[in-house]
Order: structure tokens, then sequence, then C-alpha cells
């Protein structure tokens, strides 16, 4: 007996653009890179179209596994479907869908598969949940590849991530105090980095931040120091409303984006905090991820009384 699951992903895309980046052999393997997963023979680069072949190895629960699969069907830009022809599966079957409502793409992945290994309760039970996961990891980097992936976007007032996933998306907002006064230093500060820098964090030459500027935050995690290199991403000066975004780099012990912003509405002065964040994909760094979640909800804790 068969067991079948099925993952939707919107995007505000055409069809054609998702359908064709799904299809790219060198997409694919950048969003399978925690099981190390490459293309050994076959299309090794590129698109893969209908009657070609690929095969593929990765790492899956410790093991190595070497799995060939073929497009047996084709109709750009609505449908496709990847079938194993060879592999560790008594039967794996993959469809693709792409259907248009109002402007955007609805990504549907129906998967059919059934297990030498596991019974029919182990393989729903553990396998299932775990093919889920990697199907919502590929989706969320192919978003990324066209640009589409969850910003922590500090122009807007209104904050919708949307399909975050893999990140944990989280806000938060503080009143910092009342006035002008409170209002232009509060602006100064978040510019020059003051919420991390007075919440113990270091920044080396804190000066008014620039986008694509990069730089190396040194944190306090108990007696261990932490490096955290940065991208500042998008930066707003606005009269009523300034802040900016940073996206962690290789090397950060996470994953994921986080913004300051400092707006205010008529006297009252506030400060918002936005973040999306993900393990890391490799090191140990990763391993250690629930004490970062516990320190990071710490840090929030400093970052909301930083201006006051």
């Amino acid at each position: 007996m068969a067991s079948r699951f099925v993952v939707r992903t919107r995007a505000a895309v055409v069809a054609e653009e998702l359908f064709d980046v799904s299809l790219d052999i060198d997409a694919h393997v950048a969003s399978m890179e925690r099981s190390g997963e490459r293309a050994i023979s076959g299309v090794l680069s590129g698109h893969i179209g209908l009657g070609q072949e690929v095969t593929w190895r990765a790492r899956h629960f410790g093991v190595w596994f070497t799995m060939t699969s073929r497009i047996t069907a084709l109709d750009r830009p609505t449908r496709f479907v990847d079938e194993q022809v060879r592999g560790p599966f008594r039967s794996f079957r993959h469809e693709h869908r792409f259907d248009d409502v109002t402007g955007v793409t609805i990504m549907t992945d129906t998967i059919d598969l059934v297990s030498p290994i596991f019974g029919i309760l182990a393989e729903r039970a553990v396998l299932v949940p775990y093919l889920r996961r990697l199907i919502r990891v590929r989706n969320a980097h192919l978003l990324d590849r066209l640009g589409l992936g969850p910003t922590t976007d500090p122009g807007a007032a209104a904050w919708e991530p949307g399909e975050s996933y893999p990140y944990r998306a989280a806000e938060s907002t503080t009143l910092i105090g009342q006035g002008e006064e409170v209002w232009e230093a509060a602006r100064r500060e978040v510019l020059r980095w003051g919420v991390k820098t007075r919440s113990g964090f270091r920044v080396p030459d804190p000066r008014e931040v620039i986008p694509g500027e990069r730089l190396q935050i040194t944190a306090r995690l108990g007696p261990v120091s932490v490096r955290e290199p940065v991208e500042v991403r998008h930066v707003i000066r606005e009269p009523d409303r300034v802040g900016f975004s940073y996206v962690a780099l290789p090397g950060h012990p996470v994953r994921g984006e986080e913004a300051f912003i400092v707006y205010r509405e008529g006297q009252a002065v506030y400060l918002s905090i936005r973040s999306l964040t993900a393990p890391a994909s490799r090191g140990i760094w990763r391993f250690a991820y629930p004490v970062l979640r516990v320190a990071q909800l710490i840090a929030r804790r400093r970052y909301q009384r930083a201006l006051r």
C-alpha cells in the first residue's frame, strides 16, 4: 500500500518561472545542502527534460543512498512528473503541478511512495514527515532563488512574512517614549547599531549603516565569544520611520535576517524588532540551535529595553 502526501506552496510569480527553476538540477542540489545531495550521472547540470534521467546520491538518516529518476511527463508550465527507475524505494512518484490563481502560482507537490524498509505505520510516522520537510526546504530555496523568499521588510508598516519555512518568524513592538526629543535620539541610535551595542554586543566602528556593508558582530554566550558575520540588506529613512535589516552570512550561528525599526505615531515612539531564524546549514552550530533559540529570546528582551 502506497503512502501519499501533498505540499502546497504559494508564490507571487508567473508559473513559467517556478516551473523552470523546479527542473533546474543546480537549484535542486543547492537546496539539498544539508543531505549532501549531488547529481552523479545522467543530467548533471542545467534543466532536465522529458525522458531524461539523473542519478542522485545523498545522505539520509546517516546512510548514503543512490536513486535514479526519470522525467516521465512534462507539460510546460502546468505539470511534470519524475519517477524512480532505480533506487531505495519499491516505488516513488513525484508530481509537480503549477496553477495560476489570480496572479499567484500555487505549486502542488504530490508524492506517492512505497518503502521496502519501513512498514506502513513507520513509513507514515517517520519517512513521510521527513520527506515532507525536505520538500518544504527545497521549495523555500527555489523561492529564494527567484528573489521571493521571506524578508523582514523594514519599510512595511504591516509585516506579512507569508510562507516562511524553514525560518521561524517573530515580531515584537515596544513603546520607547513620547515626544520629539525621544524620537530624535531613537532614530539616531537605531541607525548606528544602538539596539545591538546597548544590549551587550560589540560592533566594530558602529557608524551609520550602509546597504551592502559587511561586518562582524561579537556576542557573548556565557563564557564564549561568538562571531556573527552579517551584511546590511535594507535601510529606510522616512520622516516617521527609520531602520534597517541585516542578513546572516556563512559562519553565523544561525541562518536568517533581522530588522530594527523605530517609528512614531503622533507623539508616541516605538521600536519594532522582526526576525527570521533557522538552524545553520552545517557545522556544530546546527546542533546547538535549541540553545541559540534561548539565547535569542534573552537578547530580544534586551533589545526591547535598549533605546528607552
